[in-house]
């Protein structure tokens, strides 16, 4: 890591990942100075923020300007995907040479989407950007309900294929990410790859409750996150939990349907919307008891090769976790008793809460020491290497 506090690291993500895992708490940590571009996919509030660049020095905002984007309304999101790509790859050409007297040189170039990362690739060959560096974070299987996603899909995959082979360096998010490509035949089978996962940051003093009466959901709501499990159990969870709330932090596509769902149902609901402060994200979570993380078993759910932030989230805050057994993480909570790992099913769901209310100190306790194993600042900083 020698050597970074004189460096120059560009970082592109979207909303709201770009502090995912407290990679951003990182970077900003490690490097002389930070040039951010934050660009929104998804809608995800009337007051949102608009697409950022950010130049930040030791944590001190240096120089901070909106950036253009084009509509995100859900209907438009993805039709107008390839016209709001090529935005993107515009601008950050325009705004890395017209910053580069004054914040020059780049260094490294750091992202975790295929397409961000294949920009870097062009920006290194036209000398813009130094080192490229691609954090795997996700495969988006070709198959899905709606045909236009499904060709999107299939669109973003001619960079996802070039992004992994000609960037300087590629980490993985977990290990089924790199054992899917071999299986292809994207990878050579007896390469090596390192993976680093979603980092946390426990808390010291977490919040101690002796029960399990508040339920929480932190995240995108789309329906392939598995809400609809929770209302479809409401009957039987209000039964065998008196008193139980569901707190839902976030927005998405699927906000109205889960609004209407919720108004529906006898399982009280708060709706707190997308929240950018991350202090009151923590205050909200702390305030819940259980989080819950119910991957819907759907084809295409791209959540199979994932390793969910929101799920650290909840650990870094002794929050024990019920979730389906979609992704591979899932066996780190099972077998540290950090939460429960259960089917897509609403008597499951119900079990799960009632096992955990009855030994809630264990479980929490649990979460919490899960947690610790991947705070960080322990797995970032072999990034940079």
């Amino acid at each position: 890591m020698a050597g970074l506090k004189e460096k120059t690291i560009v970082y592109v993500n979207f909303t709201p990942y770009e502090n995912a895992g407290h990679i951003l708490d990182f970077l900003t940590g490690k490097f002389n100075r930070v040039i951010r571009f934050t660009f929104n996919f998804h809608r995800l509030s009337p007051k949102q923020e608009p697409s950022t660049l950010t130049v930040s020095r030791d944590r001190t905002v240096l120089y901070r300007t909106r950036l253009f984007q084009t509509p995100t309304s859900p209907r438009l999101a993805f039709l107008l995907l390839p016209l709001r790509s090529l935005v993107i790859f515009a601008q950050l050409v325009f705004h890395l040479t017209r910053l580069r007297k004054r914040f020059g040189p780049y260094h490294i170039y750091f992202t975790v989407n295929a397409f961000t990362a294949f920009c870097g690739i062009i920006l290194k060959r036209i000398g813009m950007v130094g080192q490229t560096v691609f954090w795997v974070w996700d495969y988006y299987p070709p198959v899905h309900p709606n045909a236009l996603v499904s060709f999107m899909r299939y669109l973003y995959w001619q960079f996802d294929l070039p992004a992994s082979l000609h960037s300087d360096r590629v980490v993985f998010l977990n290990r089924r990410l790199v054992e899917y490509r071999k299986s292809i035949g994207l990878l050579p089978a007896k390469g090596s790859y390192p993976v680093i996962p979603i980092g946390t940051r426990p808390v010291l003093k977490p919040s101690r409750r002796i029960s399990g009466n508040n339920l929480v959901f932190f995240g995108v709501l789309k329906r392939s996150q598995g809400l609809d499990l929770v209302f479809d159990a409401a009957v039987e969870l209000t039964a065998a939990v008196p008193g139980i709330r569901l707190s839902i932090i976030g927005s998405g596509p699927d906000e109205a349907y889960f609004r209407k769902r919720a108004q529906k149902t006898s399982l009280p609901c708060d709706f707190h919307g997308y929240v950018p402060d991350e202090r009151r994200v923590d205050r909200l979570l702390a305030a819940a008891s259980i989080g819950i993380a119910p991957y819907a078993y759907e084809e295409g759910n791209v959540s199979y090769f994932s390793d969910p932030s929101k799920i650290k989230r909840y650990l870094s805050l002794g929050l024990p976790v019920v979730t389906t057994d979609l992704f591979s993480f899932s066996e780190d909570i099972a077998k540290s008793g950090a939460g429960v790992v259960i089917r897509y099913r609403r008597q499951d769901l119900v079990d799960a809460v009632v096992r955990i209310r009855s030994g809630y100190r264990k479980y929490s306790d649990n979460a919490l020491r899960l947690s610790k194993v991947y705070e960080y600042r322990k797995l970032y900083d072999t990034f940079f290497r």
